[in-house]
């Protein structure tokens, strides 16, 4: 048929005649043999776009589920890889894995959407750091809030709840997330003591509670993880935050990963404690060349950012990587921060084993000033990829270093007063 209808068509448009066209055709032998090709290749052409309409619907449904356990199935080839190039055998590899999930990879379950509001929350970790933040901006929208934590404390507001939990204790968790439409995992571990480890609290612990809050039928899973976050790390606490995100997409599919940057506050540890090195050591010592690259982030905007995706009617994307709106070397960070308190000091650039050295002492004392874990965070880039969704995605401008330094700088009316009294005496 293809070859009659070509013949037809360059007669037409030739005017030549029947005989001059087939004494054509007998002068191409290799082009009547590719039409005749084409010919018994036709039917097949058919079937397979018949076939190819049939598919679309799948494979837009498969696409869709991909957008959800696709970076969980990247996670985990991560740690298969790290596990394989430290000389484990294929085997070894997979009972790696199967042991940081801790037997919890199940089959994909469609997502579950939000067709009710967020009416109650469960925060594991709500009296920490970035926990107590996101408790305040739930509460603040009217939406019930439990606290989890094996040592609550005070909290405000009528509509906060307390409840004793340990994410170590099944049954704890369980009882914890009862009657809650959302659960959020803030919980972190900074520094390894007792039966607390990075593997313990970051893999084990936030796949028991993921797991906990697929079989409740929570309609959607938080999990606080980090810039830097990589299963075929090294380090034990930067690889126990990768494995971390696998164990929990896996337990739970449909999970939402938050990975902030560095984190500062007004009242945090981090920027008053250099803020009062800057202003009593005759020379302060960098971490390495200071060329690391930070883009630190207001810890508040970390909590509306979680607050917001908890919220969302909408899908949210699986991965979200919140920064500040600059990046910085880390000797360019200190010196903001010194240029904005109005000291110009000497910086000294000292080399990474020394600071392993010293944090690895540190860490004997109660409450270590350093740790390695922040000394090998302090060995690579901590910047959005550009790649995942952030704050414009959530409608949020994050603020910058310099505003809060200046207010953090700022006098208060009432330290103004006093000065003013001191004088006049």
């Amino acid at each position: 048929m293809l070859k009659h209808l070509l013949i037809e068509v360059i007669g037409h448009a030739s005017g030549l005649s029947d005989a001059q066209l087939e004494q054509i055709e007998q002068s191409l032998p290799a082009t009547r043999a590719l039409i005749d090709l084409f010919n018994k290749a036709h039917p097949i052409i058919e079937q397979a776009q018949a076939l190819y309409n049939e598919a679309q619907p799948l494979i837009d449904e498969a696409r869709n589920e991909w957008q959800a356990v696709g970076p969980a199935a990247q996670i985990l080839l991560e740690v298969i890889s790290h596990h394989l190039n430290k000389g484990s055998s294929p085997a070894q590899a997979a009972e790696a894995v199967r042991a940081a999930l801790g037997g919890s990879m199940k089959s994909v379950a469609q997502d579950r959407g939000m067709g009710q509001a967020m009416n109650r929350v469960t925060v594991f970790g709500g009296t920490g750091f970035v926990g107590r933040r996101v408790v305040r901006h739930l509460s603040d929208s009217s939406v019930t809030v439990r606290i989890a934590s094996r040592h609550p404390a005070r909290t405000d507001g009528d509509n906060v709840e307390q409840i004793v939990a340990d994410a170590h204790d099944e049954r704890s968790i369980e009882a914890a997330i009862a009657g809650a439409d959302g659960v959020i995992n803030a919980i972190s571990l900074y520094l390894e003591h007792g039966g607390d480890t990075y593997h313990s609290v970051h893999v084990e612990a936030a796949a028991r509670i993921a797991n906990a809050a697929r079989r409740a039928g929570i309609k959607r899973f938080v999990h606080l993880s980090g810039i830097g976050a990589d299963a075929a790390s090294r380090s034990p606490y930067i690889r126990s935050r990768g494995e971390g995100e696998a164990a929990v997409q896996a337990a739970f599919p449909g999970a939402v990963v938050i990975r902030p940057a560095v984190m500062f506050a007004p009242d945090d540890t981090f920027l008053t404690t250099i803020l009062g090195l800057l202003r009593t050591l005759p020379a302060y010592p960098l971490f390495g060349d200071g060329r690391t690259r930070l883009q630190p982030v207001h810890v508040d905007d970390v909590a509306a950012a979680i607050a917001q995706v908890l919220r969302q009617p909408q899908r949210p994307y699986p991965i979200y990587e919140l920064a500040g709106p600059r990046i910085y070397s880390y000797e360019e960070f200190l010196r903001t921060i010194a240029r904005t308190a109005g000291l110009r000091p000497a910086l000294v650039r000292i080399p990474f084993a020394f600071w392993h050295a010293v944090a690895g002492l540190g860490e004997i004392l109660p409450h270590p000033p350093l740790t390695r874990n922040q000394v090998e965070l302090m060995q690579i880039d901590t910047t959005a990829s550009g790649s995942r969704p952030g704050f414009a995605a959530l409608g949020i401008s994050p603020r910058s270093l310099e505003e809060q330094l200046k207010a953090m700088l700022k006098p208060t009316n009432e330290e103004i007063q006093n000065a003013k009294e001191g004088g006049s005496r």
